[in-house]
Protein backbone atom coordinates (compact mmCIF):
# COMPACT_ATOMS: atom_id res chain seq x y z
CA UNK A 1 0.00 0.00 0.00
CA UNK A 2 2.72 2.46 0.94
CA UNK A 3 4.54 1.76 -2.37
CA UNK A 4 1.39 2.58 -4.32
CA UNK A 5 0.82 5.75 -2.31
CA UNK A 6 4.36 7.01 -2.89
CA UNK A 7 4.26 6.32 -6.61
CA UNK A 8 0.82 7.85 -7.17
CA UNK A 9 1.37 10.85 -4.83
CA UNK A 10 -2.34 10.56 -3.96
CA UNK A 11 -3.67 8.38 -1.13
CA UNK A 12 -7.22 8.30 -2.50
CA UNK A 13 -6.11 7.00 -5.89
CA UNK A 14 -3.71 4.58 -4.23
CA UNK A 15 -6.53 3.28 -2.03
CA UNK A 16 -8.77 2.88 -5.06
CA UNK A 17 -6.09 0.91 -6.87
CA UNK A 18 -5.67 -1.35 -3.82
CA UNK A 19 -9.49 -1.73 -3.46
CA UNK A 20 -9.60 -0.34 0.07
CA UNK A 21 -11.19 2.74 1.63
CA UNK A 22 -9.08 5.93 1.87
CA UNK A 23 -9.51 5.85 5.66
CA UNK A 24 -8.06 2.34 5.75
CA UNK A 25 -5.13 3.49 3.63
CA UNK A 26 -4.49 6.41 5.96
CA UNK A 27 -4.63 4.09 8.97
CA UNK A 28 -2.09 1.72 7.42
CA UNK A 29 0.31 4.59 6.79
CA UNK A 30 -0.12 5.79 10.36
CA UNK A 31 0.68 2.31 11.68
CA UNK A 32 3.80 2.13 9.52
CA UNK A 33 4.91 5.55 10.77
CA UNK A 34 4.24 4.47 14.36
CA UNK A 35 6.42 1.39 13.92
CA UNK A 36 9.14 3.41 12.16
CA UNK A 37 9.03 6.18 14.82
CA UNK A 38 9.26 8.80 12.04
CA UNK A 39 7.01 10.36 9.38
CA UNK A 40 7.13 8.53 6.07
CA UNK A 41 4.97 10.97 4.09
CA UNK A 42 4.73 14.74 3.82
CA UNK A 43 1.07 15.72 3.53
CA UNK A 44 0.37 18.71 1.28
CA UNK A 45 -2.83 20.20 -0.20
CA UNK A 46 -1.84 18.65 -3.53
CA UNK A 47 -1.20 15.12 -2.29
CA UNK A 48 1.60 13.31 -0.52
CA UNK A 49 5.34 12.99 -1.04
CA UNK A 50 7.68 10.50 0.65
CA UNK A 51 10.08 11.91 3.23
CA UNK A 52 13.74 10.87 3.23
CA UNK A 53 12.78 8.03 5.57
CA UNK A 54 9.88 7.23 3.28
CA UNK A 55 12.21 6.95 0.30
CA UNK A 56 14.36 4.49 2.24
CA UNK A 57 11.28 2.50 3.22
CA UNK A 58 10.09 2.53 -0.40
CA UNK A 59 13.39 1.14 -1.64
CA UNK A 60 13.24 -1.78 0.78
CA UNK A 61 9.55 -2.32 0.08
CA UNK A 62 10.28 -2.61 -3.64
CA UNK A 63 13.01 -5.15 -2.93
CA UNK A 64 10.62 -7.19 -0.79
CA UNK A 65 7.95 -7.07 -3.48
CA UNK A 66 10.56 -8.05 -6.05
CA UNK A 67 11.56 -11.10 -3.98
CA UNK A 68 7.93 -12.12 -3.45
CA UNK A 69 7.21 -11.76 -7.16
CA UNK A 70 10.36 -13.68 -8.01
CA UNK A 71 9.50 -16.51 -5.64
CA UNK A 72 5.96 -16.70 -7.00
CA UNK A 73 7.19 -16.97 -10.58
CA UNK A 74 9.87 -19.51 -9.76
CA UNK A 75 7.49 -21.73 -7.80
CA UNK A 76 4.90 -21.53 -10.59
CA UNK A 77 7.55 -22.46 -13.13
CA UNK A 78 8.70 -25.48 -11.14
CA UNK A 79 5.08 -26.61 -11.02
CA UNK A 80 4.68 -26.20 -14.80
CA UNK A 81 8.02 -27.76 -15.68
CA UNK A 82 9.86 -24.53 -16.54
CA UNK A 83 13.24 -24.02 -14.95
CA UNK A 84 13.85 -20.30 -15.27
CA UNK A 85 12.39 -16.83 -15.71
CA UNK A 86 14.14 -13.70 -16.98
CA UNK A 87 12.66 -10.21 -17.25
CA UNK A 88 14.05 -8.03 -20.02
CA UNK A 89 13.34 -4.35 -20.68
CA UNK A 90 14.41 -2.71 -23.93
CA UNK A 91 14.11 0.48 -25.90
CA UNK A 92 12.38 0.20 -29.28
CA UNK A 93 15.58 0.88 -31.20
CA UNK A 94 17.50 -2.04 -29.68
CA UNK A 95 14.51 -4.34 -29.98
CA UNK A 96 14.09 -3.61 -33.69
CA UNK A 97 17.76 -3.68 -34.55
CA UNK A 98 18.72 -7.05 -33.08
CA UNK A 99 17.22 -7.96 -29.71
CA UNK A 100 14.02 -9.53 -31.08
CA UNK A 101 16.11 -11.86 -33.27
CA UNK A 102 18.50 -12.71 -30.44
CA UNK A 103 15.69 -13.47 -27.99
CA UNK A 104 13.98 -15.66 -30.57
CA UNK A 105 17.14 -17.75 -30.95
CA UNK A 106 17.63 -17.95 -27.18
CA UNK A 107 14.02 -19.05 -26.63
CA UNK A 108 14.38 -21.77 -29.25
CA UNK A 109 17.59 -23.04 -27.62
CA UNK A 110 16.24 -22.78 -24.05
CA UNK A 111 12.52 -23.64 -24.06
CA UNK A 112 12.67 -24.23 -20.31
CA UNK A 113 13.42 -20.54 -19.63
CA UNK A 114 10.53 -18.08 -19.82
CA UNK A 115 11.27 -14.60 -21.15
CA UNK A 116 9.21 -11.61 -20.06
CA UNK A 117 9.88 -8.65 -22.39
CA UNK A 118 8.86 -5.02 -21.79
CA UNK A 119 9.32 -2.46 -24.57
CA UNK A 120 9.91 0.90 -22.87
CA UNK A 121 11.67 4.17 -23.59
CA UNK A 122 15.28 4.59 -22.49
CA UNK A 123 14.58 6.26 -19.14
CA UNK A 124 11.86 3.78 -18.20
CA UNK A 125 14.07 0.83 -19.19
CA UNK A 126 16.91 2.00 -16.96
CA UNK A 127 14.55 2.64 -14.06
CA UNK A 128 13.13 -0.88 -14.40
CA UNK A 129 16.61 -2.34 -14.03
CA UNK A 130 17.55 -0.05 -11.13
CA UNK A 131 14.32 -0.86 -9.25
CA UNK A 132 14.65 -4.62 -9.90
CA UNK A 133 11.59 -4.76 -12.13
CA UNK A 134 13.86 -6.12 -14.88
CA UNK A 135 16.96 -8.31 -14.78
CA UNK A 136 18.47 -7.03 -18.04
CA UNK A 137 17.94 -3.71 -19.83
CA UNK A 138 19.03 -2.63 -23.30
CA UNK A 139 19.21 1.02 -24.34
CA UNK A 140 20.92 3.43 -26.70
CA UNK A 141 24.13 4.79 -25.18
CA UNK A 142 24.19 8.38 -24.01
CA UNK A 143 21.80 8.19 -21.07
CA UNK A 144 23.00 8.09 -17.46
CA UNK A 145 23.32 4.38 -16.65
CA UNK A 146 24.84 4.75 -13.16
CA UNK A 147 25.13 2.71 -10.99
CA UNK A 148 24.46 -0.17 -13.37
CA UNK A 149 27.03 -2.44 -15.02
CA UNK A 150 27.06 -1.95 -18.79
CA UNK A 151 28.28 -3.93 -21.79
CA UNK A 152 28.51 -2.95 -25.49
CA UNK A 153 25.69 -4.39 -27.60
CA UNK A 154 26.18 -3.26 -31.20
CA UNK A 155 24.32 -0.28 -32.61
CA UNK A 156 22.42 1.24 -35.52
CA UNK A 157 22.20 4.35 -37.71
CA UNK A 158 19.58 7.09 -37.70
CA UNK A 159 18.16 8.22 -41.04
CA UNK A 160 15.78 10.95 -42.13
CA UNK A 161 12.43 9.74 -43.45
CA UNK A 162 10.56 12.12 -45.79
CA UNK A 163 7.72 11.68 -48.31
CA UNK A 164 8.91 11.18 -51.90
CA UNK A 165 7.11 14.44 -52.78
CA UNK A 166 9.00 16.47 -50.14
CA UNK A 167 11.63 18.96 -51.44
CA UNK A 168 14.28 17.27 -49.25
CA UNK A 169 13.71 13.95 -51.05
CA UNK A 170 16.02 15.02 -53.87
CA UNK A 171 18.97 14.58 -51.48
CA UNK A 172 20.76 11.37 -50.57
CA UNK A 173 22.68 12.88 -47.65
CA UNK A 174 22.00 15.88 -45.39
CA UNK A 175 23.50 17.63 -42.39
CA UNK A 176 21.21 18.33 -39.45
CA UNK A 177 21.43 22.06 -40.08
CA UNK A 178 19.81 21.44 -43.49
CA UNK A 179 16.53 20.23 -41.97
CA UNK A 180 16.46 21.36 -38.32
CA UNK A 181 13.95 24.08 -39.25
CA UNK A 182 11.35 21.58 -40.49
CA UNK A 183 8.34 20.30 -38.59
CA UNK A 184 9.09 16.92 -37.00
CA UNK A 185 7.20 13.78 -36.17
CA UNK A 186 8.88 12.33 -33.10
CA UNK A 187 8.62 9.86 -30.25
CA UNK A 188 8.20 10.99 -26.63
CA UNK A 189 10.61 12.90 -24.40
CA UNK A 190 12.00 9.81 -22.68
CA UNK A 191 13.25 8.24 -25.90
CA UNK A 192 16.85 8.28 -27.12
CA UNK A 193 15.97 9.73 -30.54
CA UNK A 194 14.02 12.63 -29.07
CA UNK A 195 16.75 13.34 -26.55
CA UNK A 196 19.52 13.52 -29.15
CA UNK A 197 17.48 15.65 -31.56
CA UNK A 198 16.65 18.15 -28.81
CA UNK A 199 20.30 18.34 -27.76
CA UNK A 200 21.59 18.82 -31.30
CA UNK A 201 18.98 21.47 -32.03
CA UNK A 202 20.01 23.29 -28.84
CA UNK A 203 23.65 23.24 -29.96
CA UNK A 204 22.60 24.86 -33.23
CA UNK A 205 20.57 27.48 -31.37
CA UNK A 206 17.37 26.34 -33.06
CA UNK A 207 14.08 25.11 -31.58
CA UNK A 208 13.04 21.53 -32.28
CA UNK A 209 9.58 21.92 -33.79
CA UNK A 210 7.75 18.70 -32.95
CA UNK A 211 4.39 18.82 -34.66
CA UNK A 212 3.27 15.27 -33.90
CA UNK A 213 4.34 13.01 -31.07
CA UNK A 214 3.90 9.36 -32.06
CA UNK A 215 3.89 6.21 -29.95
CA UNK A 216 6.00 4.03 -32.26
CA UNK A 217 8.39 4.20 -35.20
CA UNK A 218 5.74 2.81 -37.53
CA UNK A 219 3.31 5.50 -36.41
CA UNK A 220 6.05 8.06 -37.06
CA UNK A 221 6.49 6.76 -40.60
CA UNK A 222 2.74 6.86 -41.21
CA UNK A 223 2.44 10.44 -39.95
CA UNK A 224 5.42 11.51 -42.04
CA UNK A 225 3.85 9.92 -45.14
CA UNK A 226 0.78 12.11 -44.57
CA UNK A 227 2.87 15.27 -44.66
CA UNK A 228 2.60 16.02 -40.94
CA UNK A 229 6.37 16.33 -40.51
CA UNK A 230 9.66 14.63 -41.23
CA UNK A 231 10.99 11.85 -39.04
CA UNK A 232 14.39 10.82 -37.74
CA UNK A 233 14.32 7.12 -36.97
CA UNK A 234 16.56 4.05 -37.00
CA UNK A 235 17.25 2.67 -40.45
CA UNK A 236 15.99 -0.82 -39.43
CA UNK A 237 12.65 0.75 -38.46
CA UNK A 238 12.26 2.65 -41.74
CA UNK A 239 13.41 -0.12 -44.08
CA UNK A 240 10.33 -2.39 -43.93
CA UNK A 241 7.74 0.42 -44.27
CA UNK A 242 9.25 3.04 -46.57
CA UNK A 243 7.96 1.48 -49.80
CA UNK A 244 4.43 0.99 -48.43
CA UNK A 245 4.29 4.55 -47.07
CA UNK A 246 6.05 6.26 -49.99
CA UNK A 247 9.00 7.49 -47.97
CA UNK A 248 12.64 8.03 -48.79
CA UNK A 249 15.44 7.35 -46.32
CA UNK A 250 18.14 10.04 -46.38
CA UNK A 251 21.52 9.55 -44.74
CA UNK A 252 22.20 11.98 -41.88
CA UNK A 253 25.79 13.15 -42.23
CA UNK A 254 26.46 13.61 -38.52
CA UNK A 255 28.59 11.61 -36.04
CA UNK A 256 25.65 11.29 -33.65
CA UNK A 257 23.58 9.51 -36.32
CA UNK A 258 25.69 6.38 -35.70
CA UNK A 259 24.57 5.05 -32.34
CA UNK A 260 25.83 2.43 -29.92
CA UNK A 261 23.70 0.18 -27.75
CA UNK A 262 24.46 -0.92 -24.19
CA UNK A 263 23.22 -3.83 -22.14
CA UNK A 264 22.66 -3.02 -18.46
CA UNK A 265 22.35 -5.10 -15.30
CA UNK A 266 22.54 -4.17 -11.64
CA UNK A 267 25.39 -6.57 -10.81
CA UNK A 268 26.26 -9.73 -12.71
CA UNK A 269 26.74 -11.91 -9.57
CA UNK A 270 23.27 -10.83 -8.42
CA UNK A 271 21.57 -12.37 -11.46
CA UNK A 272 19.81 -15.72 -11.20
CA UNK A 273 21.37 -18.53 -13.30
CA UNK A 274 18.75 -18.19 -16.10
CA UNK A 275 19.45 -14.45 -16.36
CA UNK A 276 23.21 -15.09 -16.38
CA UNK A 277 22.69 -17.62 -19.17
CA UNK A 278 20.76 -15.06 -21.24
CA UNK A 279 23.39 -12.39 -20.51
CA UNK A 280 26.16 -14.66 -21.74
CA UNK A 281 24.15 -15.56 -24.85
CA UNK A 282 23.44 -11.93 -25.75
CA UNK A 283 27.04 -10.85 -25.29
CA UNK A 284 28.37 -13.61 -27.51
CA UNK A 285 25.60 -13.69 -30.13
Amino acid sequence: MFVAACELNNLSRAAERMCIAPSAATRRIQLLEHDAHTPLLDRTPHGVQPTAAGQTFLRFAREILHLVDRADHLLSEYESGLRGYVRVASSSSVLLSRLAFDLSRFAAAHPDIKLDLDERDTEATLEMVRSKQADIGLVVSGADTQPLETFPFGGDRLVLGVPLSHPLAQNDKLRFVDFVGEDFVSLGHGTAVRRILAEQARLLGAPLKVRVQAASFEAMALMASQGLGIGVLPEPALRPVKAAYGLKGIEIDEPWAVRNFVLCVRQVPELDPPAQRLLSFLLTA
